[in-house]
């Protein structure tokens, strides 16, 4: 695999632009959909209209989440199989890092446009438990293999 710079490779770019992509639209969907509601919360009652638009924009979040998390569960499993474990460690900085810079980055913006912070962050828990999960597979997976190779030995 080839390096592009330090640490990733042209596959982890890959992975790292399309995980870019989807939050930056699940994030500017749920600030907009903060935005539409915030009028609406004094209101005793909202038009089919503002309810189709908001029933809308909730979908459109709705899929742009499970596409990230679809995309982030794939390439930790990818980072997992033996064909990509030579990667497995600068690609596990790089998620890591990436998730922590969108933790920061999406709580900033719920602070900056008034929007439900939980709205903003959620999209990243799974992602985390997920790639904390790959790693204690891989640690475990090694350390066992290293084990029987002892054993072996004996």
């Amino acid at each position: 695999m080839k390096k592009i710079g330090k640490f990733f490779t042209h596959r982890q770019t890959f992975w790292i632009f399309a995980l870019t992509v989807l939050n930056l639209c699940y994030v500017s969907i749920e600030i907009y959909k903060s935005k539409f509601t915030q009028p609406l919360i004094g209101k005793s009652h909202i038009t089919e209209a503002e309810f189709s638009k908001f029933e809308t924009l909730s979908n459109y979040a709705y899929y742009f989440e499970s596409a990230f998390l679809i995309v982030s569960i794939v390439w930790t499993l990818l980072m997992c199989s033996k064909k990509y474990q030579l990667s497995f460690k600068s690609g596990m900085i790089a998620q890591f890092t990436l998730l922590f810079v969108w933790y920061v980055v999406n709580s900033i913006l719920s602070v900056l446009f008034k929007a439900p912070i939980g709205n903003l962050t959620q999209l990243l828990w799974l992602p985390i438990v997920f790639a904390v999960v790959g790693v204690v597979y891989f640690v475990l997976s090694n350390l066992i293999s290293k084990l029987r190779r002892n054993d072996a030995m004996l």
